[in-house]
């Protein structure tokens, strides 16, 4: 009934099916359908077409696809994003450590350097201080004028060793005074030194906070883009089930559409063993041709299940991707016994061959026989559309064996047999 058999393939199916026509032209309209090598074939059998076919299911699934795909890509970019915060907080625990220790050294530079200017301040007083009190006694003294104010040569000795030891303890509060400024010079450099690298710590641990509030941002961006997609796929869910009561519907109709178009096939079978449809009674040696030359196979007869609710149904037929408006042509002799219009299988054509077997197309834009009318193989009966429920241009094409549906392909180097689910 769909033109996929999976999720896959119904997203590659339009241009699987223009490609692989295209190669069967350039080979030159090959009568036999194209196969497909693909594994996932295989495994996509399961799907369902129904659900492919209804709208708001059809787009809920396609919701919970994205979704699916999307989370694990997400959630490693959560992972990633939260180690690398992770990792950039450490560094800024890091680089807020050095900036407190770079801190620490310039405030006890800092405490140093007073400690040295006052130091300096208290020798500059002194100085003066000594300054004044040599002013205040005429200036300077010489050994000459002390001698003469002595009173004898030991009062002389006094003053002389008094005098001398205040000029050697000025001299020596100069000598501090130098030391203390060129001490003062050295810690002024060492506090730019460090108030440098107090910059630099700071500036890192700048650099570490923007590095973590770009990291936060990338992993609140993604966990958001997980909620969202565990939110979406929720709410694919929730549009799904709200759909169950008219999937159910559908899956009856189906069902009932499939049980009309048997007993149809069955009463031209009997009526064609009676030799009163006017067809042979047997298949030519030829068996029967390919109702779409070139075109490929897009998907196979079996069971599908749906993947929301687990209804079963069953796809009777072959999906043979051909292009809108490709020509439809009877795959053996016979005469046509039913064209319907509406339901699951849209525009159909129903052709009675002999032999039991009845051959349908369906999901056509249109038809170029009636009812009653007698076909040649390789004639063409309609043309390839969309009709019914269907999700792009492809032609359904069933065989019956006496009412009972076999798969198309034993014709086309498969097993003959009836379908199976």
């Amino acid at each position: 009934m769909s033109m996929s058999n999976s999720s896959r393939s119904h997203r590659r199916g339009t241009r699987y099916a223009v490609a692989t026509l295209a190669l069967g032209l350039a080979a030159g309209m090959a009568a036999l359908p194209a196969h497909s090598d693909d594994i996932n074939e295989q495994v996509a059998e399961a799907s369902d077409d129904l659900a492919r076919a209804d709208a708001k299911v059809d787009a809920a699934m396609k919701q919970l696809d994205a979704a699916r795909e999307q989370l694990p890509a997400a959630r490693q970019e959560l992972a990633a994003a939260q180690s690398e915060l992770t990792q950039s907080q450490q560094r800024k625990s890091a680089a807020d450590v050095k900036v407190a220790e770079a801190i620490a050294k310039v405030t006890k530079a800092k405490q140093e350097i007073a400690e040295t200017e006052q130091q300096i301040a208290y020798l500059e007083q002194r100085i003066g201080r000594m300054a004044r009190e040599v002013y205040q006694q005429g200036g300077q003294i010489s050994e000459v004028e002390i001698l003469l104010d002595s009173a004898d040569p030991g009062d002389f000795a006094a003053r002389l060793e008094a005098l001398r030891s205040i000029a050697e303890d000025n001299n020596d509060t100069m000598t501090d005074l130098d030391d203390a400024k060129a001490q003062l010079q050295t810690r002024l450099a060492g506090l730019r030194i460090l108030e440098e690298k107090a910059e630099e710590a700071q500036a890192e641990a700048q650099q570490e906070v923007e590095k973590a509030a770009a990291a936060k941002a990338r992993a609140d961006a993604a966990k958001a883009k997980i909620d969202e997609l565990v939110a979406a796929r929720s709410s694919a869910l929730r549009d799904a089930r709200d759909r169950k009561s008219e999937v159910r519907k559908q899956y009856d109709q189906l069902k009932a559409e499939q049980e009309r178009i048997a007993a149809i096939a069955r009463a031209a079978a009997a009526k064609a063993s009676g030799g009163q449809s006017g067809v042979p009674v047997n298949i030519g040696p030829g068996g029967l041709a390919w109702p779409a030359p070139g075109a490929p196979v897009v998907g196979n007869v079996g069971p599908r299940i749906h993947p929301v609710y687990g209804y079963r149904s069953c796809h009777t037929g072959t999906d043979i991707g051909a292009g809108m408006g490709s020509p439809i042509l009877a795959a053996e002799d016979g005469v046509v016994v039913s064209i319907q219009n509406g339901g699951p299988y849209g525009l159909h054509t129903l052709v009675q061959h002999g032999s039991g077997i009845s051959t349908m197309y369906a999901h056509q834009s249109s038809t170029s026989v009636s009812v009653g009318q007698k076909v040649k193989r390789g004639q063409v009966i309609g043309r390839v559309g969309s009709t019914g429920w269907s999700t792009g241009p492809h032609l359904h094409f069933e065989v019956h064996v006496n009412g009972t549906p076999y798969d198309p392909m034993g014709w086309f180097g498969g097993t003959k047999g009836p379908v199976r689910c």
